[in-house]
């Protein structure tokens, strides 16, 4: 009877064993359940993320596209004219006396090459010069029956002729074939700081566009 006591306690007890490793098992299985499935809802989420990024249109480009479109042609203004520099916008590129005056009329909305009212303007044309670091400027001046005019026809009120030149004569010295037609400024060219000088009109310079304020 003894033996067989022994015995059912013992069996007892490895049942137990029995079923609190079996619910351990489940317990274990139940909780890694959520984990999976965190998973998947992650992925899922990254997955949709990456593809809402692929989607979406680009702000930078849009950005971009729009600021040039928006883009003016003035560089500059001063007083009532705005003003266009060709170094800005035809990199490299120079013009005959002629070919400089024709540019500027190219670019339509009323631009002509620059005219030198005073000397406050001639002070700003100068300014430009040397800021942005040119050797040398077409203005709209030619010499024509003897007297020096603006486009519109009308004489110099304001020079700022240099001192000297390749001769080292005060300008105008019209020292080329006697056919130094149009008016350039040369920035310190001889030594002079940034002076008017004659120039034959088939040299090739940058340019300088002036219009009326829109």
């Amino acid at each position: 009877m003894r033996i067989t006591l022994v015995l059912l306690v013992c069996l007892v007890g490895l049942v137990a064993c029995m079923e609190r490793d079996h619910f351990g098992r489940r317990k274990s299985s139940s909780s890694r359940q959520p984990s999976r499935s965190r998973s998947s809802s992650s992925s899922r989420s990254s997955s949709s993320n990456r593809s809402s990024r692929r989607n979406r249109p680009s702000t930078r480009s849009s950005a971009g596209s729009s600021t040039s479109s928006s883009n003016s042609q003035a560089d500059g203004e001063f007083g009532g004219s705005e003003y266009h520099y060709s170094w800005k916008h035809a990199r490299g590129s120079t013009y005959s006396g002629t070919g400089a005056a024709r540019y500027c009329t190219n670019l339509k909305g009323g631009w002509q090459i620059v005219s030198i009212a005073d000397s406050s303007e001639g002070s700003f044309i100068n300014g430009i010069i040397q800021k942005e670091r040119q050797d040398y400027i077409w203005t709209g001046g030619q010499k024509s029956g003897g007297s020096w005019r603006w486009p519109s026809g009308e004489t110099f009120k304001y020079t700022n002729w240099s001192n000297t030149g390749r001769n080292n004569k005060p300008q105008p010295d019209n020292r080329e074939n006697n056919n130094e037609n149009c008016l350039a400024i040369l920035n310190n060219f001889y030594n002079d700081g940034v002076k008017w000088h004659d120039v034959g009109c088939s040299h090739k310079k940058p340019v300088v566009c002036e219009r009326r304020k829109q």
